[in-house]
């Protein structure tokens, strides 16, 4: 006979609320998405209204005339033309996040995506090129599909949604179950409420709605993706003495929640229907106001941190670039180091030098023999020593290795190739140039 007994049992669990969501959301945009976002939910939402006519609240950000001399030319210089390379995006991510072995297992990986973003060749298949196990390749695996664009390097749809819905929404087992086994359906709510009778269909409703915002490929953004344009999310004034960081918030509106529908809100007489789709609305524009106000201070400490230590860096060039890593100034921050990665992707940064992505700012180390210097130093090294060689008797990697070690730098020979690979240029016997 079974017996009933009441239990308290207590465990951790993250529950992400619509503001919540909202705030990280706009944590991670650069300024022209942004603005775009912005402008939707101002015509979406009843709760969010704009507030006019407001004065500049920081008057060095008419200072720009250091860097342009008319307004026009300032909104045209400002917007740069790229193409996003998936390559460059997962390598940045890479140098940062992993470390020793799992690096060269990680590249190997995102190296065998197909145009997708898919896994393209087995575990095994890597494992016999990389000398390790194929658990280990596995738990590589697992890290790089947190990576941005998550769910790259998943074996399917799938597995791909799975990953995705969990660093969304948080992990959920109703979500889980559709995605493995119901995912013929997500287009048909009566057969999914059949199947699963004992789950609500406001439950069934919401998890669609999550699926279908999903990205079916990971690398879906990254196909004949076309020109965009970005801006500089911040502006950095050398001030001699110090760095002044200014978050460009130009023509980002002024929010604040509207009145009327507060008092709506709280009518008694409202249908519970009509009640939580406004409680819902609330939540969101609160996230919303929340959410630029945590940005701009994120963006402006982060910034501040990366300049702060890489002076040297911002106003002498790249060759002064000091080791850094994420966790770093995630620790710093209070951020989780992805996090901080994910925000640091996609931001630009103003210099009296030029426009350069935030992520520029980082560097991974190598040990000398006077302490530690930045890789990106070490392939300045190896450039100047490239530039300045005989042509006639162009030096090997071998011999740059050689040099970079009687400087107290001990890199080995594929370092050294590696390096002069990512650098776009060819190797001795091509460099060659006959008498």
């Amino acid at each position: 006979m079974l017996k009933q007994r009441l239990e308290i049992k207590l465990q951790n669990k993250l529950v992400l609320t619509v503001s919540l969501k909202q705030q990280l959301a706009l944590l991670l945009l650069p300024k022209l998405e942004l603005q775009e976002t912005i402008k939707t939910e101002l015509e979406e939402n009843p709760f969010l209204e704009e507030i006019i006519n407001i004065e500049p609240d920081h008057e060095p950000l008419r200072d720009l005339s250091k860097y342009y001399d008319e307004e026009e030319e300032k909104v045209l210089s400002n917007r740069l033309a790229y193409k996003p390379s998936l390559t460059n995006l997962l390598d940045f991510q890479i140098d940062l996040e992993f470390e020793g072995l799992e690096k060269e297992v990680a590249r190997e990986i995102v190296g065998n995506v197909d145009e997708k973003g898919f896994l393209s060749v087995g575990v095994e298949e890597i494992s016999k090129k990389t000398g390790v196990s194929p658990q280990y390749v596995e738990t590589v695996r697992q890290k790089v599909m947190r990576l941005e664009p998550t769910g790259i390097g998943a074996k399917d749809i799938k597995e791909s949604l799975l990953v995705q819905y969990d660093e969304l929404f948080g992990i959920d087992n109703v979500a889980d179950e559709i995605i493995r086994n119901s995912l013929d359906l997500i287009t048909d709510l009566n057969s999914l409420t059949e199947r699963y009778p004992e789950i609500p269909e406001d439950k069934i409703k919401e998890i669609l709605c999550n699926i279908r915002s999903l990205k079916p490929y990971p690398a879906i953004n990254y196909l004949d993706e076309p020109v965009k344009y970005i801006e500089p999310d911040v502006y950095v004034y050398d001030r001699g003495e110090f760095f002044e960081v200014v978050v460009n918030e130009t023509h980002i509106p002024k929010l604040k929640l509207t009145t009327s529908y507060r008092k709506l809100i709280s009518d008694k007489t409202l249908p519970e229907e009509t009640r939580k789709f406004l409680e819902e609305k609330l939540q969101k524009a609160m996230g919303i106001i929340k959410g630029i106000e945590q940005r701009r201070e994120n963006l402006k400490k982060i910034t501040q941190l990366l300049v702060d230590y890489q002076a040297d860096f911002v106003r002498k060039g790249k060759e002064h670039l000091k080791p850094l890593i994420l966790k770093d100034i995630a620790h710093q921050v209070g951020l989780h180091e992805s996090t901080v990665s994910r925000i640091v992707s996609s931001k630009y940064v103003q210099l009296p030098t030029g426009v350069l992505p935030l992520k520029a700012f980082f560097s991974t180390k190598l040990s000398t023999s006077t302490g530690d210097i930045s890789t990106e130093k070490v392939k300045y090294m190896i450039a100047q020593l490239i530039e300045n060689e005989d042509k006639r008797k162009p030096l090997s990697d071998q011999k740059i290795a050689d040099i970079l070690k009687s400087k107290g730098i001990n890199v080995a020979r594929r370092t050294v190739t590696k390096y002069r690979e990512q650098l776009n240029i060819p190797d001795s016997r091509n460099r060659r140039i006959k008498k």
